[in-house]
């Protein structure tokens, strides 16, 4: 019965620390940028890993001297790693900020890092056990996912003396495991992963929601700020606000995802501008070339799928509109009040 893959490197069996340091660099690229202090930690570097692939999990140890570790938006656009991370730190830790959120982790701790966001930490010498889960297997077992990131569990805790020992287990028996004993261990794994972190998640669930509707409402504001910026993008949004794109995509899915929204509110902007009479001189091009739209058949396409007439006849109704409105009384609300201005205040509420 076939056996466990499994995966080693000792940096000492190397000619050089650091021969070990651009090797040990490289195997952990996937997941993150490492960095050490200054030339002499290079010379110095320490690195010992052991891992196995149990199917859908990763399991590994890693020993190794003091160093940085970040995801950036870059790392994780370049990575294309869309994982949960559980680490458990028999010896040392690591202090940092994982996206907004400030994280400690102590000897004998558990942490989780959501591998689709940013984060930035610092460890000194340590030893832990790395288990890598992907996203669809982990995510549907708890009921808060997004509050997971860079949450830790004590060692000292039930729970946390109980997943620690769990990995532990594991891993010293994995060596002895078949493929099918790793693919059944999968499962259960990650549902004592989901039943230890789940709780902690749901507790910071409420403050997770509060903070994540400011920095939204912060984000819409910057971005109608912007909108003529032609180098507005998502990838400039994450750049500028330190997130990643799968980050901002959760985030803004409720509003049809956060390109769509710039698109949107480009749309009102030009909607606004071709139906008012102080922009009559203006030509629909001249608008929409204003508003960050480079194709006008693509622009006049969108514009009737958004308002259900083509630009030249909201031009026309803006007109009509305009002669009308100079007919009523000052702050008169009545039947003449034109749809399209009804349109536009609904839309940016």
């Amino acid at each position: 019965m076939p056996i466990l893959p499994s995966f080693s490197f000792e940096g000492s069996l190397v000619s050089a620390p650091e021969e070990a340091y651009w090797i040990w660099r490289n195997i952990v690229s996937p997941l993150f940028d490492v960095a050490v202090a200054d030339t002499q930690a290079v010379a110095s570097f320490q690195v010992k890993i052991d891992s196995y692939h149990f199917g859908p999990l990763l399991l590994g140890s890693v020993a190794a001297s003091g160093q940085e570790f970040r995801r950036s938006p870059v790392t994780i656009a370049r990575s294309g790693v869309d994982h949960y991370l559980v680490q458990l730190y028999p010896v040392g830790g690591y202090a940092g900020d994982a996206e907004g959120r400030t994280v400690h982790v102590h000897p004998g701790d558990l942490s989780i890092l959501d591998l689709s966001r940013t984060m930035h930490t610092r460890a000194e010498t340590f030893q832990n056990l790395s288990l890598v889960v992907p996203r669809s297997v982990l995510e549907p077992l708890v009921r808060n996912p997004d509050g997971l990131h860079g949450l830790v569990l004590s060692g000292q805790s039930s729970l946390g003396h109980l997943l620690a020992t769990y990995l532990s287990t594991v891993y010293q028996a994995a060596g002895s495991l078949s493929s099918e004993d790793g693919a059944r261990i999968s499962n259960a794994t990650a549902s004592l992963v989901a039943a230890c972190f789940g709780p902690a998640a749901d507790a910071h669930e409420t403050t997770t929601i509060a903070k994540r509707a400011a920095l939204i409402l912060t984000i819409k504001r910057y971005i109608d700020n912007n909108l003529a910026d032609p180098l507005l993008t998502v990838d400039s949004i994450g750049r500028e606000f330190r997130l990643s794109r799968a980050t901002l995509g959760r985030m803004f899915e409720p509003l049809g995802g956060l390109a769509a929204f710039i698109r949107a509110r480009r749309m009102l902007r030009c909607f606004s501008e071709i139906t008012s009479s102080a922009h009559a001189h203006r030509s629909i091009a001249d608008i929409a070339y204003s508003w960050g739209f480079n194709n006008e058949t693509a622009f006049s396409r969108t514009f009737r799928g958004m308002f259900d007439m083509s630009p030249r006849e909201a031009r026309a109704e803006g007109a009509s509109a305009h002669r009308t409105i100079k007919h009523l009384r000052p702050g008169s609300n009545g039947s003449g009040q034109p749809i399209l201005a009804e349109w536009i205040q609904y839309l940016r509420v």
